[in-house]
């Protein structure tokens, strides 16, 4: 009898122990979707200043870390022609993603994609030759960066090199595509905060 008073007893603080252990399994479930707000300058023709967006969205099936990105960018490009020699601005606005080489990291190597679009405008008296007037516009789908992100408790630092093939449009104005390179060496740095 003392047996089974016993087992009655016993039996229910281990089903007990045991429901607190799933408990705590659950509440240790690590966030699967974080943002990133960050200031981005990218050295390249054109150069590039403005705000980038990324959004981070753990791939739980296949276990690797992608993100999808935004980049707003004020643009600053120069034109030389053996002739003139004139600074355009404009904007740059690029939509990628980024897949971190490391998985069940946020942080590390990563490579990236861009889809982008630039306009720069050119407006600019030259002395006697007059007035130089013309749009310089691209679309690039060939844009590749390789980087390295530190992240250190929200604060993000994201150094990146890379190359950027531009298709041209047909320059307008005094602007002649020929004076421009397709091919453009990339070279750029993100520091922002992730939450």
């Amino acid at each position: 009898m003392k047996k089974i008073l016993f087992l009655a007893l016993f039996l229910p603080m281990v089903s007990f122990a045991q429901e607190e252990t799933t408990t705590t399994e659950v509440k240790s479930e690590v966030p699967t979707n974080r943002f990133t707000v960050a200031a981005n300058y990218t050295f390249s023709d054109p150069s590039q200043f403005g705000l980038s967006f990324e959004y981070k969205n753990k791939d739980t099936e296949h276990d690797r870390n992608t993100s999808k990105l935004l980049n707003l960018s004020y643009g600053q490009m120069n034109y030389d022609n053996n002739f003139v020699d004139v600074d355009g601005e404009g904007f740059v606005i690029e939509l990628g993603s980024r897949t971190y080489i490391q998985k069940g990291k946020w942080d590390g190597f990563y490579g990236e994609n861009f889809i982008s679009y630039g306009n720069i405008k050119f407006d600019e008296q030259i002395g006697s030759l007059g007035k130089f007037d013309g749009t310089y516009s691209y679309w690039s789908i060939f844009n590749p960066n390789v980087g390295y992100r530190f992240l250190v408790g929200g604060v993000s630092i994201d150094p990146s090199i890379g190359g950027n093939w531009k298709w041209e449009v047909k320059g307008k104005g005094d602007v002649d595509n020929k004076n421009v390179d397709n091919f453009v060496f990339r070279a750029g740095i993100k520091i922002g905060y992730s939450f």
